[in-house]
């Protein structure tokens, strides 16, 4: 689990230090504050913290590769690491990341810096692997971005990592096993199941021709031989997790709504074990609500609490009223859900930003993002009495 992050001097931010819930952390603020550097942030220092064995080299090598990893997850314009720190900024810029177990890993670069310099051991396995979901949907183009005999550095210059890895860990393996996976883990047959009633059916890769869209739903079936295993016997029985097709032809991923694929995503990543509460790392999310219809948003809120449940963190990133409302009223907690919302905001004469962190939803009211409701909610009000 992540603790907090701590930020000097880098893009935007002067000085933030930002302290993680170990459920879900809910980023807000206008746009230009910062809240997808913040994720980036976190993602790229999440990566510096694996092992020695996930990064390809010697461990001399570590420094130029997480510089080059900051350059492809932010892809400034000058293809530096001295452009992402904060211009004007009397320092060096220094991300630090802490765990739960009060390891850490931190960087830091200066302004005419080649290379970011690790602080301690950069292989203290803050915690596991991470996941980030960026704004636009990537379902649809993973074929694309993993296709051998596109030119690789045109790829990389329409795409940054965070959009790369994502498409990396979606075209895993998993789907064609997740009915044994499913069963034996009841958490994620439930959440699994929920998702594909969502949009009416799944989302499949084919053949190394992309990801098609197949209708149909999850239903439990009779297994005389599952029945007989000790481990059917703890959850389920004598039934598994199959999925029903209702027929018909399947759909090219891109001839359905945008919305419906992002809940793909999220979907698939849970089928291939990308996403395993409890043990992979935590789950950055920018936007959620993008593309999604509001009518979903309940759900998908229902679903990212149940994942907090059984073990996974999240931290989210939105400026969306409806998203934001259906947490403040679904959160149980008598189920021990915890949600911290982080305020991001920018300092009146000042390019920096600043953070204000509360366990109350009321910080919201302080945010432009209710104003912006109120607003309309007096306009339309005052037409109605005119």
């Amino acid at each position: 689990m992540i603790a907090g992050i701590q930020i000097e001097n880098f893009t935007a931010f002067g000085n933030l230090d930002i302290p993680f819930s170990p459920r879900i952390n809910v980023i807000i603020g206008s746009n230009g504050t910062g809240k997808t550097h913040l994720l980036k942030a976190i993602y790229a220092l999440a990566i510096a913290s694996q092992p020695a064995s996930a990064v390809e080299g010697s461990e001399k090598d570590a420094n130029p590769q997480l510089t080059n990893k900051l350059l492809r997850v932010f892809s400034p314009g000058e293809s530096r690491i001295g452009a992402l720190r904060a211009r004007g900024a009397p320092g060096h810029a220094r991300l630090c990341l802490q765990g739960s177990d009060d390891t850490r890993v931190a960087l830091s670069f200066s302004a005419n810096s080649k290379s970011v310099q690790l602080e301690g051991d950069a292989r203290s396995e803050v915690q596991s692997r991470p996941v980030f979901i960026p704004t636009k949907e990537v379902l649809s183009l993973v074929r694309a971005m993993q296709d051998t005999t596109h030119d690789r550095a045109t790829v990389e210059m329409i795409f940054d990592d965070t959009y790369l890895d994502l498409a990396a860990l979606l075209a895993n393996p998993g789907f064609e096993d997740e009915a044994a996976t499913l069963s034996e883990d009841p958490r994620l047959s439930n959440i699994v199941r929920e998702l594909v009633a969502l949009v009416g059916g799944r989302y499949r890769w084919v053949n190394e021709g992309g990801f098609q869209f197949e209708p149909g739903e999850y239903e439990e079936r009779a297994d005389p031989d599952r029945s007989r295993s000790k481990t059917a016997q703890m959850y389920q029985d004598s039934t598994v997790l199959r999925f029903k097709s209702k027929g018909g032809e399947p759909l090219s991923s891109s001839m359905t709504a945008e919305g419906y694929r992002k809940i793909g995503v999220l979907h698939r990543l849970l089928c291939n074990g990308s996403i395993n509460p409890g043990s992979t790392g935590v789950l950055l999310w920018d936007e959620p609500e993008a593309n999604l219809n509001p009518a979903l948003m309940k759900e998908v809120v229902q679903v990212l609490l149940e994942l907090s449940r059984n073990g996974q963190q999240i931290i989210l990133a939105t400026h969306d009223y409806v998203l934001l409302k259906w947490f403040d009223l679904l959160i149980d907690r008598g189920k021990e859900d915890h949600i911290r919302f982080h305020a991001l905001c920018r300092i009146a004469g000042n390019d920096r930003i600043t953070v204000e962190t509360s366990e109350n939803y009321s910080l919201i009211s302080k945010t432009a993002i209710s104003d912006t409701f109120a607003e309309l909610f007096d306009e339309d009000l005052a037409r109605a009495l005119a």
